[in-house]
């Protein structure tokens, strides 16, 4: 059955605030962005006594195990600015509502896109791209990932 608009709002608005509640249990700074032309999902700040420092963090979330990131069709080369930090993907199991999440780094995101896609170098992939959550096993809840590198 396909989602209507208002419930596929909801269940982004669901995923973004469920990634920020696990930075703050973590003690990492965080903010939504909102609107609908938005360059990022989440900014995670990082301030110190010597310098201030923000990263961009892309939040997908679905309630089936395959989520679309659309990843080539933004990030045409290595280089595509703006490009998010991160990329937490969000499961949410439709019948208990829990969520599970996937913590990649951008660099690790396109990786595991290549795998999937089937190609060994990064261009841009007709279609809209997408992942199965299966191979992604290794980052569930892999917080460290931020925590390591702000």
């Amino acid at each position: 059955m396909k989602q209507s608009t208002e419930e596929k709002h909801f269940l982004n608005l669901a995923g973004e605030y469920g990634v920020c509640s696990e930075l703050a249990k973590r003690g990492v700074h965080s903010s939504l962005t909102y609107g609908k032309q938005k360059a990022a999902d989440i900014i995670i700040t990082d301030v110190d006594k010597d310098n201030k420092k923000a990263y961009v963090v892309e939040v997908k979330t679905s309630k089936t195990k395959r989520i679309v990131t659309g990843f080539f069709q933004k990030y045409h080369t290595p280089t595509t600015t703006p490009r998010p930090d991160f990329w937490v993907l969000v499961h949410i199991n439709p019948e208990t509502l829990l969520s599970d999440f996937y913590v990649l780094t951008h660099e690790e995101m396109a990786k595991e896109q290549m795998i999937r896609n089937k190609v060994t170098e990064w261009r841009k992939i007709d279609g809209v791209c997408n992942i199965e959550l299966p191979q992604l096993e290794k980052y569930i809840n892999k917080w460290e990932t931020i925590k390591n590198l702000i």
